[in-house]
Protein backbone atom coordinates (compact mmCIF):
# COMPACT_ATOMS: atom_id res chain seq x y z
CA UNK A 1 0.00 0.00 0.00
CA UNK A 2 1.54 3.29 -1.15
CA UNK A 3 1.07 6.80 0.13
CA UNK A 4 1.00 9.09 -2.90
CA UNK A 5 1.33 12.90 -3.19
CA UNK A 6 -1.72 15.12 -3.51
CA UNK A 7 -0.98 15.82 -7.18
CA UNK A 8 -1.90 12.24 -8.03
CA UNK A 9 -5.56 13.14 -7.49
CA UNK A 10 -5.61 15.30 -10.61
CA UNK A 11 -3.55 12.71 -12.48
CA UNK A 12 -6.18 10.04 -11.79
CA UNK A 13 -8.78 12.08 -13.67
CA UNK A 14 -6.41 12.62 -16.60
CA UNK A 15 -5.53 8.92 -16.66
CA UNK A 16 -9.22 8.04 -16.60
CA UNK A 17 -9.84 10.22 -19.64
CA UNK A 18 -6.80 8.75 -21.40
CA UNK A 19 -8.17 5.23 -20.84
CA UNK A 20 -11.55 6.34 -22.15
CA UNK A 21 -9.92 7.68 -25.33
CA UNK A 22 -8.37 4.29 -26.06
CA UNK A 23 -11.76 2.85 -26.98
CA UNK A 24 -14.54 5.42 -26.49
CA UNK A 25 -17.16 3.50 -28.50
CA UNK A 26 -16.88 0.36 -26.38
CA UNK A 27 -16.72 2.39 -23.17
CA UNK A 28 -19.95 4.17 -24.08
CA UNK A 29 -21.59 0.87 -24.99
CA UNK A 30 -20.56 -0.77 -21.71
CA UNK A 31 -21.61 2.16 -19.52
CA UNK A 32 -24.89 2.59 -21.39
CA UNK A 33 -25.60 -1.15 -21.03
CA UNK A 34 -24.83 -0.96 -17.32
CA UNK A 35 -27.17 2.00 -16.84
CA UNK A 36 -29.97 0.30 -18.76
CA UNK A 37 -29.51 -2.91 -16.76
CA UNK A 38 -29.67 -1.01 -13.47
CA UNK A 39 -32.76 0.86 -14.67
CA UNK A 40 -34.45 -2.42 -15.56
CA UNK A 41 -33.66 -3.82 -12.12
CA UNK A 42 -34.96 -0.62 -10.56
CA UNK A 43 -38.31 -1.14 -12.26
CA UNK A 44 -38.93 -4.16 -10.01
CA UNK A 45 -40.74 -2.76 -6.95
CA UNK A 46 -38.52 -2.61 -3.84
CA UNK A 47 -36.59 -5.81 -4.62
CA UNK A 48 -35.07 -4.21 -7.72
CA UNK A 49 -33.37 -1.49 -5.69
CA UNK A 50 -32.05 -4.06 -3.23
CA UNK A 51 -30.65 -6.23 -6.05
CA UNK A 52 -29.12 -3.30 -7.94
CA UNK A 53 -27.43 -1.99 -4.79
CA UNK A 54 -26.06 -5.40 -3.81
CA UNK A 55 -24.55 -5.94 -7.28
CA UNK A 56 -22.59 -2.66 -7.32
CA UNK A 57 -19.29 -4.19 -6.04
CA UNK A 58 -19.37 -6.93 -8.70
CA UNK A 59 -19.94 -4.40 -11.48
CA UNK A 60 -17.26 -2.15 -9.96
CA UNK A 61 -14.81 -5.04 -10.30
CA UNK A 62 -15.93 -5.44 -13.92
CA UNK A 63 -15.12 -1.84 -14.79
CA UNK A 64 -11.79 -2.17 -12.98
CA UNK A 65 -11.02 -5.13 -15.25
CA UNK A 66 -12.08 -3.14 -18.33
CA UNK A 67 -9.69 -0.34 -17.33
CA UNK A 68 -6.83 -2.74 -16.66
CA UNK A 69 -7.28 -4.45 -20.02
CA UNK A 70 -7.06 -1.11 -21.80
CA UNK A 71 -4.14 0.00 -19.66
CA UNK A 72 -2.23 -3.12 -20.68
CA UNK A 73 -3.02 -2.62 -24.36
CA UNK A 74 -5.56 -5.41 -24.75
CA UNK A 75 -8.92 -5.27 -26.51
CA UNK A 76 -12.18 -5.05 -24.60
CA UNK A 77 -15.61 -6.45 -25.40
CA UNK A 78 -19.12 -6.68 -24.01
CA UNK A 79 -18.35 -9.85 -22.02
CA UNK A 80 -16.12 -7.81 -19.69
CA UNK A 81 -19.22 -6.10 -18.29
CA UNK A 82 -19.81 -9.30 -16.31
CA UNK A 83 -16.16 -10.22 -15.72
CA UNK A 84 -16.41 -9.16 -12.08
CA UNK A 85 -18.87 -12.01 -11.51
CA UNK A 86 -16.09 -14.46 -12.33
CA UNK A 87 -13.58 -13.02 -9.84
CA UNK A 88 -14.05 -14.07 -6.19
CA UNK A 89 -17.81 -13.65 -6.53
CA UNK A 90 -18.50 -14.80 -2.97
CA UNK A 91 -16.49 -11.91 -1.52
CA UNK A 92 -18.02 -9.42 -3.96
CA UNK A 93 -21.56 -10.51 -3.09
CA UNK A 94 -20.69 -10.27 0.60
CA UNK A 95 -19.48 -6.74 -0.05
CA UNK A 96 -22.76 -6.08 -1.86
CA UNK A 97 -24.70 -7.21 1.19
CA UNK A 98 -22.64 -4.97 3.48
CA UNK A 99 -23.04 -2.09 1.04
CA UNK A 100 -26.80 -2.60 1.08
CA UNK A 101 -26.89 -2.64 4.88
CA UNK A 102 -24.79 0.55 4.98
CA UNK A 103 -27.10 2.30 2.50
CA UNK A 104 -30.18 1.29 4.49
CA UNK A 105 -28.57 2.49 7.73
CA UNK A 106 -27.80 5.89 6.20
CA UNK A 107 -31.30 6.22 4.77
CA UNK A 108 -32.75 5.11 8.10
CA UNK A 109 -30.84 7.85 9.93
CA UNK A 110 -31.95 10.39 7.33
CA UNK A 111 -35.55 9.30 7.92
CA UNK A 112 -35.24 10.56 11.49
CA UNK A 113 -34.74 14.04 10.02
CA UNK A 114 -37.11 14.17 7.03
CA UNK A 115 -39.70 11.59 8.02
CA UNK A 116 -38.58 9.10 5.37
CA UNK A 117 -38.83 11.31 2.26
CA UNK A 118 -35.34 10.43 0.99
CA UNK A 119 -35.79 6.77 1.93
CA UNK A 120 -39.05 6.49 -0.02
CA UNK A 121 -37.52 8.27 -2.99
CA UNK A 122 -34.45 6.02 -3.15
CA UNK A 123 -36.11 2.68 -2.38
CA UNK A 124 -39.68 3.06 -3.60
CA UNK A 125 -39.14 5.71 -6.27
CA UNK A 126 -41.79 8.00 -4.78
CA UNK A 127 -41.39 11.61 -5.85
CA UNK A 128 -40.68 13.93 -2.88
CA UNK A 129 -43.42 16.49 -2.14
CA UNK A 130 -42.97 20.00 -3.51
CA UNK A 131 -42.65 21.37 0.03
CA UNK A 132 -39.44 19.34 0.52
CA UNK A 133 -37.86 21.24 -2.39
CA UNK A 134 -39.22 24.63 -1.40
CA UNK A 135 -38.16 24.65 2.25
CA UNK A 136 -34.74 23.11 1.51
CA UNK A 137 -35.31 20.11 3.78
CA UNK A 138 -34.57 17.63 1.00
CA UNK A 139 -31.27 19.35 0.20
CA UNK A 140 -30.34 19.37 3.90
CA UNK A 141 -31.05 15.68 4.42
CA UNK A 142 -29.25 14.82 1.17
CA UNK A 143 -26.19 16.69 2.49
CA UNK A 144 -26.45 14.74 5.76
CA UNK A 145 -26.71 11.43 3.89
CA UNK A 146 -23.73 12.40 1.72
CA UNK A 147 -21.62 13.14 4.78
CA UNK A 148 -22.53 9.81 6.37
CA UNK A 149 -21.74 8.09 3.09
CA UNK A 150 -18.12 9.29 2.92
CA UNK A 151 -16.63 6.63 5.26
CA UNK A 152 -18.69 3.98 3.45
CA UNK A 153 -17.31 5.22 0.13
CA UNK A 154 -13.76 4.99 1.49
CA UNK A 155 -14.32 1.41 2.63
CA UNK A 156 -15.71 0.32 -0.73
CA UNK A 157 -13.41 2.36 -2.99
CA UNK A 158 -10.73 -0.31 -3.46
CA UNK A 159 -12.53 -3.28 -1.90
CA UNK A 160 -13.93 -4.82 -5.14
CA UNK A 161 -10.51 -4.78 -6.81
CA UNK A 162 -8.79 -6.13 -3.70
CA UNK A 163 -11.19 -9.06 -3.55
CA UNK A 164 -11.18 -9.70 -7.31
CA UNK A 165 -7.42 -9.41 -7.88
CA UNK A 166 -5.85 -10.20 -4.52
CA UNK A 167 -8.46 -12.70 -3.37
CA UNK A 168 -9.09 -10.89 -0.08
CA UNK A 169 -12.22 -11.71 1.92
CA UNK A 170 -14.88 -9.00 1.98
CA UNK A 171 -14.21 -7.57 5.44
CA UNK A 172 -10.43 -7.58 5.01
CA UNK A 173 -10.75 -5.82 1.65
CA UNK A 174 -13.00 -3.17 3.20
CA UNK A 175 -10.49 -2.66 6.02
CA UNK A 176 -7.54 -2.16 3.66
CA UNK A 177 -9.56 0.10 1.37
CA UNK A 178 -10.68 2.36 4.21
CA UNK A 179 -7.19 2.88 5.61
CA UNK A 180 -5.69 3.29 2.14
CA UNK A 181 -8.09 6.18 1.56
CA UNK A 182 -7.35 7.65 4.99
CA UNK A 183 -3.59 7.50 4.39
CA UNK A 184 -4.04 9.19 1.03
CA UNK A 185 -6.63 11.78 2.03
CA UNK A 186 -4.65 14.60 0.39
CA UNK A 187 -4.72 12.87 -2.99
CA UNK A 188 -8.41 12.11 -2.63
CA UNK A 189 -9.12 15.71 -1.66
CA UNK A 190 -7.36 16.88 -4.83
CA UNK A 191 -9.23 14.19 -6.78
CA UNK A 192 -12.57 15.39 -5.45
CA UNK A 193 -11.72 19.01 -6.28
CA UNK A 194 -10.69 17.98 -9.79
CA UNK A 195 -14.01 16.19 -10.31
CA UNK A 196 -15.94 19.18 -8.99
CA UNK A 197 -14.00 21.48 -11.33
CA UNK A 198 -14.63 19.15 -14.25
CA UNK A 199 -18.32 18.98 -13.35
CA UNK A 200 -18.56 22.78 -13.19
CA UNK A 201 -16.88 23.11 -16.58
CA UNK A 202 -19.29 20.58 -18.09
CA UNK A 203 -22.28 22.30 -16.46
CA UNK A 204 -21.21 25.71 -17.73
CA UNK A 205 -20.65 24.35 -21.23
CA UNK A 206 -24.08 22.71 -21.21
CA UNK A 207 -25.67 25.94 -19.95
CA UNK A 208 -24.13 27.93 -22.80
CA UNK A 209 -25.20 25.27 -25.30
CA UNK A 210 -28.74 25.36 -23.89
CA UNK A 211 -28.91 29.10 -24.52
CA UNK A 212 -27.59 28.68 -28.05
CA UNK A 213 -29.98 25.85 -28.82
CA UNK A 214 -32.92 27.82 -27.44
CA UNK A 215 -32.07 30.62 -29.85
CA UNK A 216 -31.63 28.28 -32.80
CA UNK A 217 -34.46 25.77 -32.31
CA UNK A 218 -36.98 27.61 -30.14
CA UNK A 219 -39.59 25.21 -28.75
CA UNK A 220 -37.61 22.19 -30.00
CA UNK A 221 -34.50 23.18 -28.03
CA UNK A 222 -35.15 20.57 -25.29
CA UNK A 223 -34.90 17.68 -27.72
CA UNK A 224 -31.73 19.12 -29.23
CA UNK A 225 -30.28 19.70 -25.74
CA UNK A 226 -30.74 16.03 -24.86
CA UNK A 227 -28.61 15.14 -27.87
CA UNK A 228 -25.82 17.24 -26.33
CA UNK A 229 -26.24 16.09 -22.73
CA UNK A 230 -26.08 12.40 -23.58
CA UNK A 231 -22.58 12.35 -25.13
CA UNK A 232 -21.23 14.59 -22.35
CA UNK A 233 -22.64 12.22 -19.72
CA UNK A 234 -21.35 9.16 -21.56
CA UNK A 235 -17.88 10.73 -21.57
CA UNK A 236 -17.85 11.84 -17.94
CA UNK A 237 -19.05 8.53 -16.46
CA UNK A 238 -16.47 6.27 -18.21
CA UNK A 239 -13.74 8.75 -17.27
CA UNK A 240 -14.92 8.52 -13.67
CA UNK A 241 -14.94 4.71 -13.72
CA UNK A 242 -11.49 4.53 -15.28
CA UNK A 243 -10.13 7.00 -12.71
CA UNK A 244 -11.03 4.49 -9.98
CA UNK A 245 -8.59 2.08 -11.58
CA UNK A 246 -5.94 4.80 -11.84
CA UNK A 247 -6.14 5.41 -8.10
CA UNK A 248 -5.92 1.68 -7.37
CA UNK A 249 -2.90 1.27 -9.66
CA UNK A 250 -0.99 4.00 -7.81
CA UNK A 251 -1.86 2.97 -4.26
CA UNK A 252 -1.87 -0.81 -4.73
CA UNK A 253 0.71 -1.37 -7.49
CA UNK A 254 1.11 -4.93 -8.78
CA UNK A 255 3.82 -6.85 -6.99
CA UNK A 256 7.00 -7.31 -8.94
CA UNK A 257 7.78 -10.87 -10.01
CA UNK A 258 10.64 -12.53 -8.19
CA UNK A 259 13.94 -12.46 -10.11
CA UNK A 260 14.91 -15.64 -11.88
CA UNK A 261 17.56 -17.68 -10.05
CA UNK A 262 21.10 -17.36 -11.41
Amino acid sequence: MNTVPAGCGWKWVLTGFALFRKNPAMWVFLVFSYIILMQLLGMIPVLGWFAATALIPAFSASFMIVSRELDQGRRIGFALLFSGFRSNLRALLAQGGLYLVSALAILGLSALVDGGVLLQFMVLGEKPPAAAFEDGSLAAVAALAGTLYLPVLAAFWFAPALSAWRDLPAVQALFYSFFACMRNWRAFLAYGLALVLLGLICSFALFVLALLLRGLFGSKSQDAFLLVVLPVTLTFVPTLFASFYASYRDIFPPSEPAPAPA
